[in-house]
C-alpha cells in the first residue's frame, strides 16, 4: 500500500488526470515532503506547494533545492482555508492529504475555489481502508471514504465529474 502512493505512477496520474501542460500553474495541497511537486515540476510552469506544517516545508525546500527545481514555490497554509485567489491555477492536486482534513468537503470546495473555470482538481487518496495505524503514522482522521462521499465532497465543491477519478470545473 504504502509504494503505491509514493512512486512515479501517481505523479504520472495526477499530471494525465489534470491534462498539466508547461504553459500552467497547480497547487499541490498538502505538499508534504514536495514529492509530488517535484514530479510535477517539469510538466508545469509554476508548482505551488501548499502545506500546514512549517516542518514539513522546510523538508521540502531541502528536497526540491538538492533536486536543483526552481519553478516550485511553497507556503504554509491551512487545508481548508489556502493562501490563494480565487480562480488562480489550473489545476489543483492533492496526495495522502484528504484523510488528515478535519473536513474534507471544505478542503475540496477550497481546491475547486482556486481552481480556475475549465481547470481540474484530482485527489489521490480518498479511498476506504481499514488500516487503524495510518491514524499514528500518517496521522489520518479518517480511514478513507465511499465513492459517493467523495462524489458529495466534489458536488459540494461545484466540481463536474469526469468519472470517478477525475473531475474538472464547471
Amino acid at each position: 500500500m504504502r509504494l503505491s502512493y509514493y512512486d512515479e505512477r501517481v505523479i504520472e496520474q495526477l499530471a494525465a488526470r489534470t491534462h498539466l501542460d508547461c504553459s500552467q500553474t497547480v497547487v499541490d495541497v498538502g505538499t508534504g515532503t514536495g514529492f509530488v511537486a517535484a514530479g510535477l515540476a517539469p510538466s508545469a510552469e509554476r508548482v505551488i506547494g501548499v502545506d500546514a506544517s512549517r516542518n514539513m516545508l522546510e523538508v521540502a525546500r531541502s528536497n526540491l533545492a538538492r533536486l536543483g527545481i526552481s519553478n516550485v514555490e511553497l507556503g504554509a497554509g491551512d487545508l481548508a482555508s489556502l493562501p490563494m485567489a480565487d480562480n488562480s491555477v489550473d489545476a489543483a492536486v492533492a496526495n495522502m492529504v484528504l484523510h488528515r482534513a478535519e473536513d474534507p468537503a471544505a478542503m475540496v470546495r477550497e481546491m475547486a475555489r482556486v481552481t480556475r473555470p475549465g481547470g481540474w482538481v484530482a485527489i489521490t487518496d480518498e479511498v476506504e481502508h481499514p488500516y487503524e495505524w495510518m491514524r499514528t503514522e500518517h496521522a489520518d482522521v479518517w480511514l478513507g471514504f465511499s465513492e459517493a462521499q467523495v462524489e458529495g465532497f466534489f458536488g459540494a465543491g461545484r466540481l463536474v465529474s469526469y468519472g470517478y477519478a477525475a473531475l474538472g470545473m464547471q
